[in-house]
């Protein structure tokens, strides 16, 4: 992947460089390397090498050009060998293009082509959703893919083969799915296992569409939601967690969502890392690490523990939620969405709904979580079987907003609400209220890991309360207060008009027709 990066920068020392990395991986790992020979490392590189083909061959000595090529026909015949052992997912899709793209540049490879076409349609049919999202889904995978199949179409139209309707077929569905996740500063919503993305990878991607129609707001197969108005962007995880097999980038975040308000990011997921350690990794996928209601600090599904079961399983999920439900409505006055997941069933005996509305400036965005006990009854028991003694005092929840690490917060003296300023200039202000029992505000630190495994230091809003009489109930709201043209950066704390402290929290509104059910 770093070879693009020499590519882009350009110059006779960025090419000497790369060439020289390259001639080093050759000399120490060229023969075999435990993980450098995996068969989607493998895939993996030869992509890299032959799209950036020009950076690394072009007008350099025979030598070096010879022990290349050579090392590349090794790396291909082993792949060729191996590439039905990568694991299940994005793994095996990219050992399979990476196979085919050897094929397609370097001698004897036409067996190469068709075993590698062959199975990249095969994986395409398994691992595309029909409304174009991965199996995993992950916003990273998604623009993984899409990229490498946007090299493969390119690369068999060049060499003059006919592009498979399995590989067309998948760009176009995948490309307003891309779309779909993309925030308001062009890069990746942070679920399952995505960070921001590559500087400029996201519309590097959408460049080639050339439908470049709008997001649609439903992704109904993949699970997530999206609402639009004016200058905000809210999506929504509403789906199930993945396939087992297909986990190992899944995140314990079921109904967590983020909001950007034009390029600026305000309410956000912590994202994810892969070179911090396990500890670091661990974290990052609990409910804790993302902006939704978490039950008794404990996550709304579970993954692989101790080290036998990374072994056999790897780092997958075990447990989770096992129904989750929503509803969308739009109208002139905005959009709503109601949904719900049983995560917290066998646990706790608790199901969490969401409800969310954003009117149609997008200025605006009210909410309401909530937590329900199961009815007593000997048949729902049996399904949902509580694992632990309902505590008198009940249940404790505790509902997070995670804040961008550009965003300034300010907790008022009363802890009624939080001021928040964006970079913009945005002033933004949280409240929230129960109708079951008290709850209270805080302001604690948080984590960035959006950036490709650079930790930031950011903020968390949080909402504390109990289930009291079997049920919980808080309401809460984002309201702009002022825009670019009206707030002042300059100060500690964005500025309150006159009379927003007194207002009531207003309730949300009902949809005026009936809810379609997804």
């Amino acid at each position: 992947m770093w070879v693009r990066h020499f590519s882009a920068a350009g110059g006779n020392a960025a090419r000497a460089h790369a060439r020289a990395l390259v001639q080093s991986w050759i000399e120490t790992s060229g023969g075999w390397h435990d993980i450098g020979w995996r068969p989607h490392v493998i895939g993996r590189r030869l992509i890299s090498w032959v799209s950036n083909g020009a950076l690394l061959m072009e007008e350099s000595d025979l030598i070096y050009r010879s022990n290349l090529l050579r090392n590349m026909a090794r790396q291909a015949r082993h792949l060729a060998r191996t590439v039905n052992r990568a694991p299940a997912g994005e793994k095996r899709l990219t050992a399979a293009i990476g196979l085919t793209m050897s094929g397609l540049c370097l001698s004897e490879g036409t067996k190469r082509i068709h075993k590698g076409l062959a199975l990249v349609s095969r994986e395409l049919t398994e691992q595309i959703l029909p409304d174009g999202g991965h199996v995993s889904r992950s916003p990273a995978a998604q623009l993984s893919i899409l990229l490498d199949l946007i090299s493969l179409r390119d690369t068999l139209v060049a060499r003059g083969h006919v592009v498979p309707k399995p590989v067309r077929n998948a760009v176009d569905r995948m490309m307003p799915m891309l779309r779909f996740f993309r925030h308001g500063d062009a890069k990746l919503a942070l679920f399952n296992g995505a960070d921001e993305g590559p500087d400029g990878g996201v519309d590097a991607a959408l460049n080639q569409d050339d439908a470049k129609g709008k997001p649609f707001g439903l992704a109904p197969h993949s699970g997530y939601q999206r609402l639009a108005a004016g200058p905000t962007y809210v999506v929504i995880d509403t789906g199930p967690p993945p396939p087992a097999a297909f986990s190992h980038s899944a995140h314990a975040g079921t109904l967590s969502f983020e909001m950007s308000v034009g390029r600026c990011r305000l309410v956000v997921n912590c994202g994810a890392t892969r070179i911090l350690g396990a500890d670091w990794q661990a974290a990052s996928r609990a409910t804790a690490a993302h902006s939704t209601l978490i039950v008794n600090d404990t996550s709304s599904a579970r993954f692989t523990q101790g080290a036998l079961s990374h072994i056999l399983l790897g780092s997958r999920l075990m447990e989770g939620p096992s129904l989750v439900e929503s509803r969308r409505n739009e109208s002139d006055d905005g959009i709503w969405v109601d949904a719900a997941h049983d995560g917290y069933g066998k646990l706790f005996n608790l199901i969490h709904r969401l409800r969310l509305f954003l009117n149609e400036a997008g200025d605006n965005l009210r909410g309401e979580d909530s937590l329900t006990r199961l009815p007593q009854e000997p048949r729902i028991l049996d399904r949902f079987k509580s694992r632990k003694p309902v505590d008198e005092e009940g249940d404790a929840y505790t509902i997070r907003f995670h804040l961008h690490p550009d965003a300034r917060a300010s907790l008022a003296h009363d802890g009624s609400n939080v001021l928040v300023l964006l970079p913009n200039g945005d002033g933004w202000q949280f409240r929230a209220r129960t109708d079951v029992g008290p709850c209270t505000i805080a302001l604690e630190e948080s984590v960035y890991l959006g950036q490709a495994d650079r930790t930031r230091r950011s903020e968390q809003i949080t909402v504390n309360g109990r289930v009291f009489r079997d049920e919980a109930r808080v309401h809460w709201a984002w309201r702009r207060l002022s825009s670019r043209h009206t707030a002042k950066p300059q100060t500690n704390e964005p500025e309150l008009p006159v009379g927003e402290t007194d207002a009531p929290l207003t309730p949300m509104p009902e949809p005026t027709d009936k809810d379609p059910e997804i």
